[in-house]
């Protein structure tokens, strides 16, 4: 939750205006303070704070991420200050399980600045769909909006996005189950963690709430894609992993 009593908060990296701080679970005691900024869509971890973070931390930046929808999304500007040094961030990239995922880190160390798509890429709520799978939504559907920066993918020519290069990506059942099964204990898991089926259950529900009658939704075995807009000429589909967050968070009010 957001802690009343903190100091002065640090300005977004991005954005400049402040940020709000948060303290979360620390892995083995006492709390982790971190700072998001919803208009940019992006969270500031000091140094060592992204994976200090207890598996009720990431549950709780998942929560705060879906409650937050209709915020704005700033580009990403060409030079981002770190709010401790002021030192130029430098865009850096790692890899996990899920695939590669890219922040900007302070050289002096003193943290990094995390977009909210990539933080869910790291943590394996989200994963880059397979050629199959591209190929099978190519077929349906023209353009998806980037989950990073919100651009249009054309993806009969694209897998990435033109401006910031993410890839396509999505939200599914099975990766939603394997992240919460990773990011949580067994009791947690019996009261937070969404089954599959309920997870496509939501997605559907989703769909039918912001498409139009004659929008055909993509279902497939595992891969549920909720809302992705009309495959005609100019039809702009919606963020995939947006729709899938958004989905999810509702699991998560009704079990919490």
């Amino acid at each position: 939750m957001p802690n009343a009593n903190a100091p002065p908060t640090i300005p977004c990296p991005n954005c400049q205006q402040p940020m709000q701080t948060q303290d979360l679970e620390r892995i083995d005691h006492g709390d982790v303070q971190v700072e998001l900024c919803f208009g940019c869509a992006g969270i500031w971890f000091d140094h060592l704070a992204s994976v200090q973070l207890a598996p009720a931390a990431v549950i709780e930046l998942f929560k705060e991420i879906h409650s937050h929808p209709d915020a704005g999304r700033q580009p990403a500007a060409s030079h981002l200050k770190c709010p401790r040094c002021s030192d130029e961030l430098s865009l850096s990239f790692d890899l996990c399980k899920s695939g590669r995922f890219s922040y900007y880190r302070c050289l002096r160390g003193d943290g990094r600045f995390t977009p909210f798509f990539q933080f869910l890429r790291e943590k394996q709520f989200v994963r880059t769909p397979t050629p199959a799978e591209l190929e099978r939504i190519r077929s349906q559907v023209r353009q998806v909006t980037c989950s990073q920066c919100g651009a249009p993918i054309d993806l009969e020519h694209e897998s990435q996005c033109h401006y910031c290069h993410a890839p396509v990506s999505l939200l599914d059942p099975e990766a939603v189950e394997k992240a919460m099964r990773m990011w949580s204990d067994a009791e947690n898991r019996r009261h937070l963690a969404p089954t599959p089926k309920a997870v496509q259950d939501a997605l559907l529900r989703v769909q039918h709430a912001q498409q139009p009658a004659s929008t055909e939704g993509l279902v497939g075995s595992h891969i549920m894609m909720a809302g992705i807009g009309t495959s005609g000429a100019g039809g702009l589909g919606q963020d995939l992993v947006s729709l899938g967050v958004y989905a999810i968070g509702r699991l998560f009010q009704k079990t919490v």
